[in-house]
């Protein structure tokens, strides 16, 4: 009789630490309502700053609260776990203030979409942290792309609103892409039965 070994019924996932960490839907989720966010700028470039502080609060309100929920919805890793839940706490109060203030100046929206895009690089490279593989590698990918977004949106000069409006649009459409992927592809190793997720019974 083996002692210290828990088995698993056949057909589920074993969690062992390469098993993928993030959840399906909220990173769809994200994925979605970013490149959706990205689509709307690019096809509608000339907004108002007013309209741009409503888009921008409504994208940060819900990718916020997507974070929030993809962090109770698998558990893997305390830290991972606040990050993704602070991560998302951030988003919706800057959502809330974009929304409640949507008259700020250019300055001011180009500085909240680069914290956006600098959390965001910062979560994904914290969930790679806990992935293996491919996913690991999509994940650094797109969270170092998300930080050298944010930086350069915060080191701009005085940006236009127009320039804003279109990096914005174009950042968004590739990282919402990205992530689509990346969560597609965490769906496909989360359907695949892990290898050695039961023990090979006994000869005899």
């Amino acid at each position: 009789m083996s002692q210290g070994v828990s088995s698993w019924p056949t057909g589920q996932l074993t969690p062992v630490p390469d098993e993928p960490v993030l959840a399906f839907w909220p990173a769809l989720l994200r994925g979605l309502l970013t490149a959706a966010f990205g689509i709307v700028l690019l096809v509608w470039p000339h907004v108002s700053v007013h309209l741009l502080g409503v888009l921008a609060g409504l994208w940060l309100l819900f990718v916020g609260v997507a974070h929030i929920v993809g962090a109770f919805v698998r558990w893997r890793g305390l830290g991972w776990q606040v990050l993704s839940g602070a991560v998302g706490i951030l988003f919706v109060v800057g959502g809330v203030a974009c929304l409640r203030d949507v008259t700020k100046g250019v300055l001011i929206l180009a500085f909240l979409i680069a914290l956006a895009w600098i959390f965001i690089g910062l979560a994904e490279l914290a969930t790679a942290a806990l992935a293996s593989g491919r996913a690991r590698t999509w994940l650094i990918l797109l969270g170092i792309v998300a930080i050298v977004i944010g930086f350069a949106f915060m080191l701009w000069p005085a940006p236009s609103l127009t320039v804003v409006v279109v990096l914005a649009g174009i950042s968004s459409l590739v990282v919402g892409i990205a992530d689509i992927v990346v969560a597609l592809r965490l769906r496909k190793l989360t359907r695949q039965p892990a290898t050695g997720d039961a023990p090979p019974a006994p000869a005899g």
